[in-house]
């Protein structure tokens, strides 16, 4: 009875707080949006299944700029192309932060690059990854990338109905493994395949808007993950040792061997070196490699995801249309011929195919909601406000 009448009074505080820090008397009207409910707004209207096809309907009726109202954070959806890239891209310079999450926070997911404010540290996380990811270094990824499509060809040849998406996930968790921390990575049970699409799967269930209080009262984090009804404080406790074994892990293999003179070329050690020349001590020192880590672990995770996610659509898109199957074949037997597999320097003659992977893209986007952006300052558009520090969300799913 102690512990419920204590984080009843701590909820009430923090709602307390939140509507005093979130008052304001704006000069212009807001965005368009659902109506809500006194003090908690739109909170109990936040959809938890597949977000982007509510918000969809949402947006035919009050358009695509709309407001849904939060306590303390209030969301702006963005339902267009134009919307988006008005203020996403051409205003870049007030709408490039991230919003702080308390669930990433707590499933352990604060340090990768794309979740972070735009701060100096982004900045610093920024450089180093286009180091080794930007348009002209990715080619000396090529022979790579080639030997593991064609391993994994051979697998789904061996096997081309059982296990076609692992088969799928294994080629690219394969390839960024390899480039990041050459790794090898020859089974679909293979710790490090599984462990990223476990804590993946974990940042896409803790980060679906509205579907956690916890990020709207951050100090209901404190309520033990054993106390009845609190879903937050469960999923972080299971997911947290995923996403630290992920980042951790290939990371603290490269450096130990590095400490033992076997230095192996990879991102990681490239990053690791540089970490170190800089600092003038030898791998042996413990010193901060926060940096380094961070920045091989988001490759690693984003990569071995999205890529992923691309593929399968594509996979699905050939199996509902074999009409469009068999004119890509077509165009493969034309350029390609029968005696060989395709590989990079036939890209600007494969026309069709890369139509048809583009249109997949679209079709069934990887990220639906993008990542939540914040305005750091109050701005104007259409003849609204959108107040500092209010949640930008563009719906990709409704806009492409």
């Amino acid at each position: 009875m102690e512990l419920l009448t204590y984080c009843t009074i701590l909820l009430v505080c923090s709602l307390l707080l939140k509507l005093l820090k979130g008052k304001f008397s704006p000069s212009l009207p807001l965005p368009p949006g659902p109506n809500g409910y006194p003090i908690i707004g739109n909170l109990l209207d936040m959809p938890t299944v597949m977000p982007w096809k509510t918000f969809q309907k949402w947006s035919n009726v009050y358009g695509d700029v709309m407001l849904l109202r939060l306590p303390g954070n209030p969301i702006v959806i963005l339902g267009s192309t134009q919307a988006t890239f008005d203020l996403l891209d051409k205003r870049s310079d007030i709408y490039s932060d991230r919003p702080t999450s308390v669930m990433q926070k707590m499933m352990f997911w604060d340090w990768a690059m794309s979740l972070m404010p735009y701060t100096q540290t982004w900045r610093e996380h920024r450089r180093e990854f286009h180091q080794y990811f930007y348009q002209r270094k990715v080619p000396t990824y090529h022979p790579v990338q080639l030997a593991q499509c064609r391993a994994g060809l051979q697998r789904l040849l061996a096997s081309p109905t059982e296990n076609v998406g692992q088969n799928i996930r294994q080629i690219f968790t394969a390839i960024i493994l390899k480039v990041t921390y050459n790794l090898d990575i020859t089974d679909l049970r293979d710790e490090y395949v599984v462990m990223a699409q476990k804590a993946l799967e974990g940042v896409s269930l803790g980060t679906v808007p509205g579907k956690f209080w916890v990020e709207f009262f951050p100090i209901l984090r404190h309520i033990p993950s054993w106390v009845p009804g609190n879903s937050a404080g469960k999923m972080a406790d299971h997911y947290k040792p995923i996403v630290e074994f992920m980042r951790n892990k290939p990371f603290d293999e490269i450096k130990q061997g590095m400490m033992n003179g076997n230095v192996v070329p990879s991102i990681a050690s490239s990053l690791i070196e540089r970490v170190y020349k800089k600092s003038g001590e030898d791998y042996s020192t413990p010193i901060d490699d926060t940096l380094a880590r961070n920045v091989a672990g988001i490759a690693y995770a984003g990569s071995s995801d999205t890529t992923t996610s691309a593929a399968q659509s594509c996979l699905i898109a050939m199996s509902l249309y074999p009409e469009v199957q068999r004119k890509a074949q077509e165009e493969l037997d034309r350029v390609v011929g029968p005696n060989r597999l395709p590989d990079f320097d036939d890209h600007e003659d494969l026309v069709y195919l890369r139509a048809i992977v583009l249109e997949a893209m679209r079709w069934m986007v990887v990220l639906p909601l993008c990542i939540p952006h914040r305005v750091i300052r109050d701005d104007e558009y259409k003849g609204c406000l959108i107040p500092k520090g209010t949640i930008v969300m563009p719906n990709i799913w409704l806009a492409v």
